[in-house]
């Protein structure tokens, strides 16, 4: 949930600028499913609706994973790119602009509960402010995850100062982070068969690897780009694999013990591929209207996971009011979803504008960000992507 990415041609026309269009569509994608899993709807009846539904009602919570594996990519491509350029890590500057990022909005939705006084403080203020929700839970639901990229945050800088001292180069990261990835699913599993499945979804230690199969994708990227490049032009290695994490979520994710186990470790394998699938081949596509939508409503992602629930109660009124006036169940579906979309989307772009943005410029007036030049990654299709890499 980070606001960088390519420059240039790639880029939003009048947004801020070195956001990728390409990562920002993802967001959309992760965001969307989110939404999609919480909303309150109706059962219509209808064949086609029921499509449409299917991967909202049943992916949701995969778009967290997503949100994760991105987060991984993006967050610890800001720390690998200064490593691969400087030969260190400054992470105090890297925690400080963090703070700048995600704190000030976090903050706002913990003071608003608060004024607001719709759950009592007990069950969200002291979870939330230590930063310990997903252990403690949290009336405000959708906040645990935020919790396992606070901790991801502290713990990835700490790792690569480690092995910075060491001298350690990209093959030596990627053997700890794939080895500490193993570590994790093997605890997970353990967690899974004691039957611990809620510690298993929603605890640091068992789910950071999500994060780190995104940071491992980072290491390519900047420390190997000859790799990277290799591995960006076999569109159909890339391809199976999203379609391999497609049939596992159709077919095998309805499995908890499944899901909570191997699971996250196949999707952050597949959502690893679609990111690069959408760097590396949204050609035209970038330019459709259903493209660059999903991918304007990524830029506020952010803004939307931390409000999107106050749209639940209004969309219960709404379906219960639509109810009684004996509306057509079809009508009632596409409008409740319709308006919850609405509401989340209104405030998270409100809000994102209110806070999110002004902290950003204040962050960049006073830590900003350190550019090097740099070599680019040739992409895949050299006649049709720009030679950029993702930016700061």
């Amino acid at each position: 949930m980070d606001n960088f990415g390519t420059s240039g041609k790639r880029t939003h026309q009048g947004s801020t600028a070195g956001r990728a269009i390409e990562l920002d569509f993802v967001r959309g994608l992760a965001i969307i499913m989110v939404m999609g899993m919480h909303f309150h709807t109706v059962s219509a009846g209808h064949p086609v609706l029921a499509w449409i539904e299917y991967p909202l009602k049943n992916f949701g919570r995969e778009g967290v994973n997503l949100f994760f594996t991105l987060s991984g990519f993006l967050v610890g491509g800001l720390l690998l790119r200064q490593y691969s350029q400087e030969g260190r890590i400054d992470a105090g500057r890297f925690i400080v602009r963090r703070i700048f990022k995600i704190w000030p909005a976090y903050y706002a939705l913990i003071a608003f509960h608060v004024l607001a006084g719709r759950h009592p403080t007990s069950t969200f203020l002291y979870q939330n402010l230590t930063h310990l929700q997903n252990y403690f839970g949290s009336s405000i639901a959708q906040t645990w995850s935020l919790a396992v990229e606070e901790h991801f945050y502290l713990l990835l800088p700490a790792l690569l100062i480690l092995l910075a001292r060491w001298r350690a180069g990209a093959t030596t990261i990627l053997w700890t982070l794939g080895v500490t990835c193993v570590v994790v699913l093997a605890a997970r599993c353990a967690a899974v068969a004691d039957g611990n499945l809620e510690a298993a979804a929603a605890y640091t230690q068992y789910r950071i690897d999500s994060l780190l199969v995104g940071v491992m994708l980072a290491t390519v990227y900047w420390m190997q780009p000859a790799y990277y490049r290799a591995l960006a032009q076999r569109r159909a290695l890339l391809v199976a694999l999203v379609l391999g994490l497609v049939v596992w979520l159709v077919w095998l994710q309805p499995m908890p013990r499944m899901e909570e186990s191997i699971g996250y470790t196949i999707q952050a394998i597949g959502f690893a591929a679609l990111i690069m699938l959408a760097l590396e081949y949204s050609g035209d596509l970038r330019r459709t209207m259903v493209y660059r939508a999903v991918a304007w409503i990524g830029i506020y992602s952010y803004g939307i996971y931390l409000w999107h629930s106050i749209a639940l109660a209004p969309g219960a009124l709404f379906i219960q009011k639509a109810t009684g006036m004996e509306l057509p169940v079809v009508v009632t579906w596409a409008a409740a979803l319709a308006v919850q979309f609405i509401i989340a989307i209104g405030a998270g772009y409100v809000t994102t504008r209110a806070i999110e943005f002004p902290f950003l410029r204040l962050r960049e007036a006073l830590f900003p960000a350190r550019r090097r030049p740099q070599e680019a990654v040739p992409p895949a299709q050299p006649n049709e992507l720009p030679n950029e890499r993702p930016a700061a």
